[in-house]
């Protein structure tokens, strides 16, 4: 229960205090893509609980900025489904290719760690390069 209620917490926290998921989602709003961003996070929640038990399993003590960073790449994952490659890749100069539905939700991950629509840009060309 206590793993659910910080993941409902820290879901939407990522909406203001998460600089990397921020980053991800000007890009993808900018590319024009239509994501029904609540329906996302809610489905984001279980997925994160049980991330946050598994990190306590693991590691004991969980800073909370890991938690947060948690929370961004499984809101990312949810996301990935509604993204269209070309259009988000063509938004960021990058050249339009096929990508694999696994390799596109692992570059949007990737890209939670970015800070800025550059960091973006090479953290999705170099998450599908690799």
């Amino acid at each position: 229960m206590l793993a659910e209620a910080l993941a409902r917490f820290l879901v939407p926290r990522c909406e203001s205090s998460h600089a990397g998921w921020q980053a991800l989602r000007r890009v993808v709003v900018d590319s024009s893509a239509e994501i029904p961003w609540e329906r996302c996070a809610r489905r984001a929640i279980p997925q994160v609980a049980d991330d946050l038990l598994a990190l306590t399993r693991d590691k004991g003590r969980t800073p909370l900025a890991r938690a947060q960073h948690v929370a961004a790449q499984r809101r990312a994952e949810q996301i990935a489904d509604h993204v269209e490659p070309a259009p988000l890749l063509k938004s960021l100069g990058l050249e339009p290719r096929r990508v694999r539905e696994d390799r596109w939700r692992a570059a949007l991950v990737a890209a939670v760690g970015a800070r800025s629509r550059e960091q973006v840009a090479r953290a999705v060309d170099g998450a599908l390069d690799g």
